[in-house]
């Protein structure tokens, strides 16, 4: 699958530089599942390199950062999808400045059975392929439906099993982690499909008066 359509950055660059050390030196450590992996898959998401994403020198991370409205909306429409498809317990967590070169978001939901879970992140990458032409940098657990999670570089998806989610606790992992409400996310998703419908709209009317 393709990278996500953005443009590489400075802190982009961090965040690929962060990944590609947490994901270890043994190319084994990135084909095992998240399950399999424990705790340190929640800690420490790793991403598979990317040519794109690359850069030969990457500035220090900082105590400030600028999140882009983009990765906001994505993650508001992730969550969307989760409760579409009936998901529980929906957290969405802006992780603490100091980790925002793992990745600035951790979304993570509930499904009650490994088909459930399944059809979560079926539908949450279906739902940012058509709406942000976006797809995950990587998937791992899907297969086995246990803890599915889903990198998208700038947020991370973990949808589990009631009884995973518990075990492995990663919202205790991260207690420095701000937890969002997501009717604030949803305001930025709202401002983008008002803008897009605004933009059709335009172009229709453009069409009619030719």
């Amino acid at each position: 699958m393709a990278a996500p359509h953005k443009k590489t950055s400075g802190k982009k660059a961090t965040k690929h530089t962060a990944r590609t050390k947490a994901a270890g030196t043994k190319a084994s450590a990135a084909k095992t599942t998240p399950a399999r992996r424990g705790a340190k898959a929640a800690a420490k998401p790793a991403g598979k390199a990317r040519a794109a994403k690359k850069a030969i020198s990457a500035p220090a991370p900082t105590s400030e950062r600028v999140i882009a409205e983009t990765s906001r909306q994505m993650v508001a429409a992730a969550a969307a999808a989760c409760d579409e498809k009936k998901a529980e317990d929906i957290r969405i967590l802006e992780l603490d400045a100091v980790d925002a070169g793992l990745t600035d978001f951790f979304l993570i939901a509930s499904g009650t059975n490994e088909r459930q879970t399944q059809s979560i992140a079926d539908e949450v990458e279906l739902r940012l392929k058509r709406d942000f032409g976006a797809y995950p940098n990587s998937v791992e657990g899907k297969r086995q439906g246990e803890w599915v999670l889903l990198d998208y570089v700038d947020f991370v998806v973990h949808i589990f099993l009631a009884e995973k989610r518990a075990f492995y606790d990663i919202e205790r992992l991260r207690k420095s982690a701000r937890s969002i409400d997501a009717l604030e996310l949803q305001k930025a998703l709202r401002k983008k499909t008002a803008s897009t419908r605004k933009r059709v709209a335009a172009k229709d009317s453009h069409k009619t008066s030719s």
